[in-house]
């Protein structure tokens, strides 16, 4: 039987050109192919912020023509036209039905990339200790971050770096740790990527290219003669015959079939699970699906309100912290500065009249911090399924625990903000709906156990071939962002398969 592709990988986000890199720097032969269409709004052509505020057609781009930037209790950065063409049409076309659960996928080049926050911290060695080769999984950590280019955040607003300061002078404070937010930004060139500007047009996307995204690495791969990348192919389900793996997908109207000797799941947690059941036959069988709990609150600098809003700042994460919030469980979050977002949805949360708000909005942005704050997966309460018509169905319950965990971590954080002259707004605080940090994880965990896991390999039990590289595959969902993590599994799923698949070539492969 003629072979499409030595390896087949599914999807073009930072889990399958992690996977994809070291099987074609082994010289092996990989088809990737995605859902995508292309079609993704560019990036502003404003120099910086001032550019952006003064232009009188940004409206067009803060409401998009479809209303409010984003849905109570979700991210900002849900919001940008970029952001709804980054996930228009992904529960549709996964046949995806969620109660209770904000499901949030993607069928553009690249993925949730195209959107991401750019944190990228470690998991701590407890975390990594749920891996199967925790030595391993660090080494790959470190590999995959000095790819992407993960750096301290240089550029602080100045209430972060106020906070920042007042840290530094602080006693030893062992049960909550703050530092500059680990970013997958450069902060100088790199090859076709730029060094941040500091322009403040980070929701956007970055024309510079300096914030990562898995899809800018798809020109790179394609210049090996190994590689080829095929888009606009949404894959419905795996088969096997005569000793391949088959993928049937649909391309437009047109139905594919092709043929690998292997398959690298890299989808997204739900697409890639939607796949997996349906290859293994489990309809009706409920599996876990971790996500973090997550809430976030607002903080104020009295001695910043009034000031001027910078012509340039960065709109990514700023701080990122760590709270014990009891023994064995910790906490962490982002802290943003208000100055780089739109004015709008601050001023709908003040008791004013819009022009009011507005102005009160001004005056109060360049003081104003967000945190968020995530709990461990452990502590979330989703089941996904397959039903017999082949759809997905996501329940999400928020657990008694985690509010309560919730509650005590943003008390613990207003208390250390405080100390660090920040001030929490009373009603800021908000807990979110399940599936809103955008992490969905551990449906397929790595050596778990039942017809619904993976092998330490990340290889689908049951199905010899077929590999999972997402956060399907995560054995934990730990509080810290776990992009950095996912495709540190992926880069061991591509080497593992490339050992297997040795070729003269593989001496390259570490």
């Amino acid at each position: 039987m003629t072979l499409d592709a030595t390896v087949i990988v599914i999807g073009s986000g930072p889990a399958g050109v992690s996977a994809a890199w070291p099987l074609v720097e082994a010289g092996i032969e990989v088809l990737m192919v995605d859902a995508s269409n292309g079609v993704m709004p560019a990036p502003p052509a404003h120099e910086d912020l001032a550019a952006w505020r003064a232009d009188p057609a940004r409206w067009r781009a803060e409401l998009g023509g479809t209303g409010p930037l984003a849905e109570a209790g979700l991210s900002p950065k849900f919001a940008t036209p970029r952001a709804r063409a980054t996930l228009t049409g992904f529960a549709q076309a996964s046949g995806l039905q969620a109660d209770g659960f904000h499901a949030v996928g993607s069928l553009a080049a690249g993925g949730l990339s195209q959107i991401w926050g750019a944190l990228a911290p470690h998991y701590s060695p407890d975390d990594l200790a749920a891996f199967p080769d925790p030595a391993v999984m660090a080494a790959s950590c470190d590999r995959v971050a000095e790819r992407i280019g993960v750096n301290p955040s240089a550029i602080l607003t100045p209430a972060a770096a106020r906070v920042a300061a007042r840290h530094r002078e602080t006693r030893d404070d062992p049960g909550f740790r703050l530092g500059p937010a680990p970013n997958a930004v450069l902060a100088a060139s790199r090859r076709e990527r730029g060094g941040c500007t500091a322009c403040g047009l980070c929701l956007h996307g970055c024309a510079r290219g300096s914030i990562y995204q898995a899809a800018a690495e798809l020109p790179a791969l394609s210049r090996h003669s190994n590689f080829r990348y095929r888009p606009g192919v949404r894959v419905e389900r795996l088969g096997g015959a005569a000793g391949a793996h088959l993928v049937e997908a649909r391309a437009g109207t047109e139905q594919v079939s092709l043929r690998a000797g292997a398959v690298v799941l890299a989808a997204g947690t739900l697409a890639t699970t939607g796949l997996a059941l349906r290859r293994l036959g489990l309809v009706g069988r409920r599996v876990r699906l971790e996500s973090n709990p997550v809430g976030g609150m607002a903080f104020l600098i009295p001695g910043l309100v009034g000031q001027a809003l910078p012509a340039r700042s960065f709109g990514l994460g700023q701080l990122f912290y760590t709270i014990d919030v009891e023994p064995g469980v910790e906490s962490a979050g982002v802290v943003y500065g208000a100055d780089t977002l739109p004015l709008g949805p601050i001023a709908d949360r003040l008791p004013l009249t819009r022009a009011a708000a507005l102005r009160t909005a001004r005056a109060l942005a360049p003081a104003l911090l967000l945190a968020t704050q995530y709990l461990p997966g452990r502590f979330s309460d989703n089941r996904l399924w397959l039903e017999g018509d082949g759809s997905l169905r996501v329940e999400g319950h928020q657990t008694a625990q985690a509010q309560q965990l919730l509650d005590r971590g943003f008390a613990t954080l207003a208390g250390r903000m405080r100390r660090r002259g920040a001030w929490a707004l009373p009603g800021s605080r908000q807990v979110l709906t399940p599936g809103a940090d955008a992490h969905p994880a551990g449906t397929l965990p790595l050596r778990g156990t039942g017809p619904a896991a993976t092998t330490a390999t990340g290889e689908l039990a049951g199905v010899a071939g077929v590999f999972v590289a997402d956060g399907a595959a995560l054995p934990l969902l730990s509080a810290r962002h776990p992009t950095l993590t996912i495709m540190a599994q992926a880069d061991g799923v591509g080497r593992t398969l490339a050992r297997r698949l040795a070729t003269p070539a593989m001496a390259q492969v570490g």
